[in-house]
C-alpha cells in the first residue's frame, strides 16, 4: 500500500486541494493520503478561519483519509522550519512512502538542484552576506542560491517553489526515503488575493470572507458546499479578531521586564523596541503589521513573534523540539482506510498516539509545567494554549460551540 504524505494548512480547504488529492489519485488509486495540518495558527502566525476539527473534516470529505496536526511549535515557523518539522513528522509515522506538494514549476529538477546547494559553502557564505546587509531570510536566500545556481529570478519568485525547495531540503536530511511527488500549479497561485471561479487561493477566500456580504455565489465555484455552509455559519458567529491580539500584546509587554522578553523565541536585534513604539500609533492588526516590518522583519516574521509573545514559547524550548522532534501522534479527522492506517501507524511508529488529551496532559499540569514534565507534555501544552487563545480572540458570541483539545475527540467519517 502506497502512503502519501501531504503537508497543509486548509485554511480553508477549497478546490485546490481536491485537485492536489485527486492528482496523488490518479497517479497512485489505492493510495492511503494521511496529511498533516497546522491546528490552530497558519505558518504566518494568523488565527485559522475554522476550528482545526472543522478543517479537518473538510479534508477528509475531500478526499484524505487521515489528517494529523502538525504540532504549533513546527507549524506557527518560518518556511525552513514548517518544512523540517512536517517531513521530520512524517518520517516518524514510519509508513510515509511519499510526500505531495504543490509548485509553480512543471519540473522539479531545478527545485531539487537548488534545495541540494542549499547547506553546501558557497551558498550559506552568500547568504551570511546578505542577511548581514539587512535583507530577510527568503530573500537572502533567493539571492544566494540564484547567484550559486541555474535557478532563475522567476522560478525563485514563486511562493510554492520557495515552500518547495525548503521541502526537497529536508527530504534530503531527514526522509532521503520519502519519494516527492509534485503537482503543477496552473490556476491561482499561493498568496494572490483575487477571487477566481474553481481553482483560487485561500488567501482570496479568507479576504472576501472579512466584507460585510461575502459574495457566496461566487464562493460556491471555490469550496464543497460543506465547507461554505461551516463559512457562513462562522460568517455569522464572526470570525477571530486579529486586532484582539494587539490588546493582549500590550498587556503582555507592559508586565514582561527585559530579561524574560529576551528569553522569548523571536526575539532579536532590537525588535522588541520596535514592537512597543508602533503598538502606540497602531489601531488595528494590519496597521500594526504594515508600521512594524522591515527589510529584515517581514510582515509573516511579526505575525508569528506576536503569537510566540502570548504563548511563551521560549528560544530553549525551541531547541529542544527540534532536537526532538515531533513526540506525538494527534489525528483530528480520519475515515475508514485513515482507521486502518492508523493501527498501522501503531504498530510501526515510536510516537504514542493521542485520542484523548487529558490522557497525556491535563489543565492541572498544563498551568504548572515544569522541567520535570516530559518534552511531550510541553509540546503537547502549546497546541492547547494555541486552540484557546484563538478561542479566545472570537466574538462572544461563539463561546457557546467552541472546541477545545480537553473535550473535543478525533472525527470519525
Amino acid at each position: 500500500m502506497k502512503v502519501v504524505g501531504i503537508i497543509a494548512e486548509y485554511n480553508p480547504f477549497h478546490y485546490g486541494h481536491n485537485f492536489q488529492i485527486a492528482a496523488v489519485r490518479r497517479q497512485y488509486a489505492d493510495a492511503c493520503i494521511v496529511a498533516v495540518m497546522s491546528g490552530s495558527f497558519t505558518q504566518r502566525g494568523e488565527p485559522c478561519v475554522l476550528d482545526k476539527w472543522t478543517r479537518a473534516c473538510h479534508a477528509v470529505m475531500g478526499g484524505a483519509d487521515l489528517v494529523l496536526e502538525l504540532p504549533f511549535v513546527f507549524s506557527c515557523r518560518s518556511a525552513q522550519d514548517f518544512a523540517r518539522g512536517g517531513i521530520s513528522f512524517l518520517s516518524r509515522l514510519a509508513v510515509v512512502d511519499h510526500l505531495s506538494f504543490g509548485t509553480e514549476a512543471q519540473d522539479i529538477g531545478q527545485l531539487a538542484e537548488a534545495a541540494a546547494q542549499i547547506d553546501a559553502a558557497p551558498v550559506q557564505m552568500r547568504l551570511r552576506k546578505y542577511l548581514e546587509a539587512g535583507d530577510s531570510y527568503a530573500k537572502a536566500l533567493m539571492q544566494a542560491l540564484m547567484e550559486e545556481t541555474e535557478i532563475s529570478k522567476d522560478t525563485m519568485r514563486a511562493p510554492n517553489n520557495i515552500l518547495a525547495i525548503e521541502y526537497l531540503r529536508a527530504l534530503h536530511t531527514f526522509a532521503p526515503h520519502i519519494t516527492p511527488i509534485a503537482v503543477h500549479r496552473t490556476a491561482a497561485q499561493h498568496g494572490d488575493d483575487r477571487l477566481y471561479t474553481g481553482i483560487t487561493s485561500a488567501s482570496s477566500i479568507r479576504r472576501v470572507l472579512e466584507t460585510t456580504v461575502p459574495p457566496w455565489e461566487r464562493l460556491a465555484q471555490a469550496v464543497e458546499p460543506v465547507v461554505l455552509n461551516d463559512l457562513k455559519k462562522q460568517h455569522t458567529l464572526g470570525f477571530s479578531r486579529a486586532d484582539s491580539l494587539l490588546d493582549l500584546l500590550r498587556y503582555h509587554l507592559l508586565i514582561t521586564d527585559a530579561a524574560t522578553l529576551m528569553e522569548s523565541y523571536g526575539i532579536a536585534e532590537g525588535i522588541e523596541h520596535r514592537l512597543i513604539r508602533c503598538l502606540k500609533t497602531s489601531s488595528d492588526y494590519r496597521s500594526f503589521l504594515a508600521q512594524t516590518a522591515t527589510k529584515r522583519w517581514p510582515q509573516s516574521r511579526i505575525g508569528r513573534l506576536i503569537v510566540h509573545l502570548l504563548l511563551h514559547f521560549k528560544k530553549t524550548q525551541a531547541r529542544e523540539f527540534d532536537t526532538c522532534g515531533a513526540s506525538y501522534i494527534r489525528p483530528l479527522a480520519f475515515n475508514a482506510y485513515g482507521k486502518a492506517l492508523l493501527r498501522t501507524i501503531k504498530q510501526a511508529s515510536p510516537l504514542p498516539i493521542i485520542t484523548r488529551t487529558a490522557a497525556f496532559l491535563t489543565s492541572d499540569q498544563r498551568t504548572a509545567l515544569t522541567s520535570a514534565h516530559s518534552p511531550l507534555q510541553r509540546m503537547l501544552a502549546f497546541d492547547t494554549r494555541a486552540t484557546e487563545l484563538r478561542n479566545f480572540i472570537l466574538p462572544q458570541r461563539c463561546t457557546q460551540e467552541l472546541c477545545t483539545d480537553f473535550i473535543t475527540s478525533p472525527k470519525f467519517l
